[in-house]
C-alpha cells in the first residue's frame, strides 16, 4: 500500500509558513531582549537622576556630622534622605504622566501607588567593603547602587547608596508601557503571518505550475511523443530543466530514428548474403548449378562475409556495453603500425607508402585492440582507394609526439568523400554511395569499431578531406588520461 504524500505545493506552502514563523519569532525575541535592555538602562538613568538631590543632601549631612554614626534607618537624618527621594519621585511622576483611567477589573491600586509613589521607594547603604549598614539583605537583591564620596577628600569612596529595585521596571506606568509594546508587536507578527499565508498560496502555485507542465511532458515522452515543446522564457533552474527536456526529446527522437535505420540496415546486410547462399544452394538442388569447386568457393566467400558481419555486430555491441576487455601496457605506437603494414605487404605493393614517425612515441594501450584498429584502417584504405600496378595509390602515415600525447595522421589518395558525408563516416552501417556500388564494399561497421577502440584509449578522431585526394583521419591519444 502506497503511503499518502503531500503535494509539492503544500510542502512549499508549509516551508514558507515555517520560515516566516521562525523569522517573526526570532525578531520578537530579539526585540524583547533589546527592549528590556534599553528600558532597563532608561530606568537606571531615571533612578540616578532622582538620586542626585539625595546625594547632595547626603554630602551636606556628612559635612555637619563628620562621621557615619547617623547611617541608620531609624535616625532622623536618614529619614530626611528618604523624604527627599520620595518627593523627587512624586514630582517626576506628576510631570511625565497623565492620570490613568480607572481599571476595568475594579481592583484597588498597589500599596505604593495609593501613596502616590512607585514601589521602588526604599533606600539602602553599604560600606566600601560591602557591609550593609542600612537595609536588610533580603531586600537589596535587585537594588541599584550608586557610589558616594567623602566631601573633603576628592576621589575617596565612602560607600554606596542603593535604591530598591532600581534597575527593574516596577513602576505601574513603565510596566504598562512595556506591556503595550509587547502587545503591539504581537499584533504586527500576526498580521505579517496572515499576509505571508495569503501571499504564499499564489506563490506556491506559481512555483509548481512549470513543474506540473514538466511532469505532463515526461508522461508524453514515455508514451512516445518526442515533439519539442514551445520554449518558456525563464532564466532560472526550471527554464534550464525545460531546455534539458527539449534536448532529451530531440535525442530520443534521433535515437528512435537511428534504431529504426539500424534495424533496417542490419536486416538488409544480412538478407543479401543469405539470399545469395539460398539461390546458389537451390540451383544446385535443382541441377541448374553444378556443385563444383567454383560454386563451393563462392558459397564459402558469402559465408565468410556473413560471418564477418555478425562478428562485427557482436563486437560493436560488446563495445557499447563496455564488455570488451583491454589489457593495456606501455607500447611503441610505430611498432604496432609496422606489424599491421607487414601483414598486408603484398596488398600494399600497389601503393606508394610513406611512413614517418617521431622517436619515443610511447602509448599505454592494448596491443591486440590497437592492431585491430590499424587493420581496419588499412582495410578501409585498400578497399576504397583506386590503386593498380600502373597507377599506384598513395598512403601517408605520420606519428607525432605531442606535449600532451601522441598524434596519428592517416590519409590516402582518391577517390575522396563528399563534405556532407564526412560527418556520417563513423555512423553504424553507413557507407557512401560509391562504396555501396562496389562489389567489395564492406558492411559500414569498420570505422564505427575504430572509433570505439580510440575512445577506449582516451583518444579522439577527426575526419576530413585529404590533400592527397582521399580521406584524412587525425587521431590524438592523451598521455595523462591514457
Amino acid at each position: 500500500m502506497k503511503t499518502l504524500r503531500l503535494p509539492i505545493r503544500i510542502k512549499i506552502l508549509i516551508m514558507l509558513l515555517l520560515a516566516n514563523s521562525t523569522l517573526v519569532l526570532a525578531i520578537f525575541v530579539a526585540n524583547q531582549v533589546a527592549f528590556d535592555k534599553s528600558f532597563s538602562d532608561y530606568v537606571q538613568s531615571a533612578t540616578k537622576v532622582r538620586l542626585k538631590p539625595v546625594i547632595a543632601e547626603f554630602h551636606e549631612t556628612m559635612e555637619k556630622q563628620q562621621n557615619v554614626d547617623w547611617l541608620d534607618r531609624r535616625s532622623e537624618h536618614w529619614k530626611n534622605l528618604m523624604r527627599t527621594y520620595h518627593q523627587v519621585s512624586v514630582a517626576n511622576e506628576n510631570l511625565t504622566k497623565k492620570r490613568p483611567k480607572p481599571s476595568k477589573d475594579k481592583r484597588p491600586p498597589a500599596r505604593g501607588e495609593r501613596r502616590g509613589r512607585g514601589p521602588s521607594d526604599k533606600l539602602f547603604f553599604k560600606a566600601v567593603d560591602g557591609t550593609l549598614l542600612v537595609g536588610r539583605p533580603s531586600m537589596v537583591k535587585d537594588a541599584l547602587w550608586v557610589p558616594v564620596y567623602w566631601p573633603e577628600i576628592e576621589g575617596e569612596k565612602l560607600g554606596y547608596i542603593g535604591v530598591e529595585n532600581g534597575s527593574m521596571v516596577t513602576g505601574r506606568f513603565e510596566t504598562l508601557f512595556a506591556k503595550q509594546q509587547r502587545q503591539h508587536f504581537v499584533v504586527i507578527a500576526i498580521i505579517a503571518f496572515v499576509i505571508t499565508f495569503l501571499l504564499s498560496i499564489p506563490f506556491s502555485k506559481y512555483l509548481v505550475r512549470p513543474i506540473l507542465a514538466l511532469r505532463k511532458r515526461t508522461k508524453n515522452l514515455t508514451s512516445g511523443d518526442y515533439s519539442i515543446s514551445k520554449q518558456v522564457i525563464r532564466r532560472d533552474e526550471l527554464g534550464q530543466l525545460e531546455s534539458d527536456m527539449n534536448l532529451l526529446a530531440k535525442t530520443l527522437a534521433e535515437n528512435l530514428t537511428a534504431r529504426q535505420r539500424w534495424i533496417a540496415d542490419i536486416s538488409h546486410e544480412l538478407r543479401t548474403p543469405i539470399a545469395v547462399i539460398k539461390a546458389e544452394i537451390e540451383g544446385m538442388i535443382d541441377g541448374v548449378i553444378e556443385a563444383d569447386g567454383t560454386q563451393l568457393d563462392s558459397l564459402h566467400e558469402e559465408i565468410l562475409r556473413l560471418t564477418k558481419l555478425v562478428n562485427d555486430l557482436h563486437q560493436l555491441s560488446m563495445s557499447d556495453r563496455g564488455s570488451l576487455s583491454y589489457e593495456k601496457s606501455k607500447m611503441l605506437l610505430p611498432e604496432l603500425i609496422e606489424r599491421s603494414l607487414e601483414k598486408r605487404k603484398n596488398e600494399l605493393s600497389h601503393f606508394d607508402l610513406q611512413f614517418d614517425f617521431s622517436p619515443k612515441c610511447f602509448l599505454f594501450c592494448d596491443a591486440h585492440r590497437m592492431g585491430q584498429l590499424f587493420d581496419n584502417l588499412l582495410q578501409n584504405t585498400l578497399r576504397y582507394t583506386d590503386a593498380s600496378l600502373d597507377d599506384k595509390g598513395k598512403l601517408e602515415i605520420k606519428v607525432n609526439r605531442l606535449k600532451h600525447g601522441v598524434q596519428l595522421v592517416w590519409q590516402d589518395s582518391s577517390p575522396g568523400v563528399e563534405a556532407d558525408q564526412i560527418a556520417h563516416l563513423f555512423d553504424r552501417l553507413y557507407r557512401t554511395d560509391s562504396a555501396r556500388n562496389r562489389k567489395t564494399g564492406g558492411s559500414g561497421l569498420g570505422l564505427a569499431i575504430c572509433q570505439n577502440i580510440i575512445m577506449a584509449h582516451n583518444g579522439e578522431v577527426c575526419a576530413e578531406q585529404s590533400e592527397l585526394g582521399g580521406l584524412k583521419l587525425t587521431i590524438e591519444f592523451k598521455y595523462k588520461e591514457n
